[in-house]
């Protein structure tokens, strides 16, 4: 049961996130958005490891969330940088 709810608030806040890369005017707003999916990563990865325990199935999904968390920031941040070098 846990881990459904983890697995259907992943997909809502993915098609959330999708939804406002669609929907936002600029490529900086529309930026914050896509940066939402690693929410979505942790959210699923979550599900995987209530659901399947410890096993190798479930430290993919964990190393996957971990990669996801640790370099999102970083690619969110040189895109809006070259996002703003482009618009100069």
């Amino acid at each position: 049961m846990v881990a459904t709810v983890l697995l259907v608030l992943g997909v809502a806040v993915e098609l959330l996130a999708c939804a406002g890369v669609a929907l936002m005017p600029t490529a900086l707003d529309r930026l914050h958005y896509a940066s939402a999916g690693v929410t979505a990563t942790l959210l699923v990865a979550a599900a995987v490891v209530v659901r399947e325990g410890a096993t190798t199935l479930a430290s993919r999904a964990l190393l996957v969330a971990l990669v996801s968390l640790l370099t999102a920031p970083v690619l969110t941040h040189a895109t809006a940088r070259a996002i703003d070098a482009r618009e100069r």
